[in-house]
């Protein structure tokens, strides 16, 4: 019979007031670090709000919020880096132009 290995949370979480719990982000997740974070009182009981409301436990919650904001983010740099390299080559739009374009797209 072949032995279960119980694997080390990847992240733990620790509240103000003491309270902690596990991530596990992969059954055979092979990360060799592990993060904690703590939490406020009040951004726990919104966590915990979310994780009800949704079904899912807190750990998938973080987990699913951590990841969206990190593609956000990535996305927006990218995005940045794009305009930066257009501006860098002369490509410009004048205000006059943006504000005809807002007013298209925004009906006013």
């Amino acid at each position: 019979m072949k032995k279960v290995r119980r694997q080390r949370p990847i992240v733990t979480v620790r509240f103000l007031w003491g309270f902690r719990w596990s991530l596990l982000f992969a059954l055979k997740a092979a990360y060799n670090n592990r993060m904690e974070i703590s939490f406020a009182p009040d951004l726990e009981a919104k966590l915990n709000r979310i994780a009800s409301q949704t079904g899912k436990g807190p750990d998938e919650v973080v987990r699913e919020l951590v990841a969206s904001y990190l593609d956000h983010d990535e996305w927006f740099r990218q995005e940045v880096g794009k305009g930066l390299v257009s501006l860098d080559q002369g490509k410009t739009v004048s205000h006059e132009d943006v504000r005809r374009q807002m007013d298209r797209i925004l009906g006013s």
